[in-house]
């Protein structure tokens, strides 16, 4: 008789487990080993997200921004860190 209970959780210890995450969840995960109480805001659920991330009066500012997320910070003097890329 085999003990399936054993075999699965030796099935288990082999098996590599990849979780894709956006780069709010990564920056998050890096900010609470600094001991600071962060959590990934969801992408685009945020007004902020939707605005503009330049000024065309000046020539050096960016085209285009593309919004990489949020992080919001708890116990903080600051409320909500935004993650953009410049292109």
């Amino acid at each position: 008789m085999v003990d399936r209970d054993s075999h699965t959780s030796d099935l288990e210890d082999e098996l590599d487990i990849t979780k894709l995450m956006n780069l709010n969840e990564a920056f998050a995960i890096d900010v609470q080993k600094s001991g600071i109480n962060a959590e990934a805001v969801e992408l685009g659920s945020l007004d902020l997200e939707r605005e503009e991330y330049y000024n065309n009066d000046f020539g050096n500012t960016p085209r285009i921004v593309t919004n990489k997320g949020c992080i919001k910070l708890k116990g903080s003097v600051i409320d909500l860190i935004q993650i953009i890329q410049r292109n």
